[in-house]
C-alpha cells in the first residue's frame, strides 16, 4: 500500500510540473498580448501559484 501511494505522489508530481510548464508558456504568451495586469494574466498567475503549493504539499 505505500508503495502504491509513493507511486500515486511522483505520477501527481510530474502531472503537476508539466502543467505548470505548459500554464507559464501560455502566462507568457497572455502578458504580451493582454498586458501583465490584465486580468486573464493574474487568473493564470494565480492558477500557477495554486499548482505550485500543492506541489509543495507533495514533498
Amino acid at each position: 500500500m505505500i508503495e502504491i501511494l509513493e507511486s500515486y505522489k511522483v505520477i501527481l508530481k510530474e502531472a503537476l510540473i508539466i502543467e505548470v510548464e505548459k500554464e507559464k508558456k501560455c502566462l507568457i504568451e497572455t502578458a504580451f498580448k493582454e498586458g501583465f495586469t490584465s486580468n486573464n494574466t493574474v487568473e493564470i498567475s494565480q492558477f500557477i501559484d495554486d499548482m505550485l503549493n500543492e506541489l509543495e504539499k507533495i514533498n
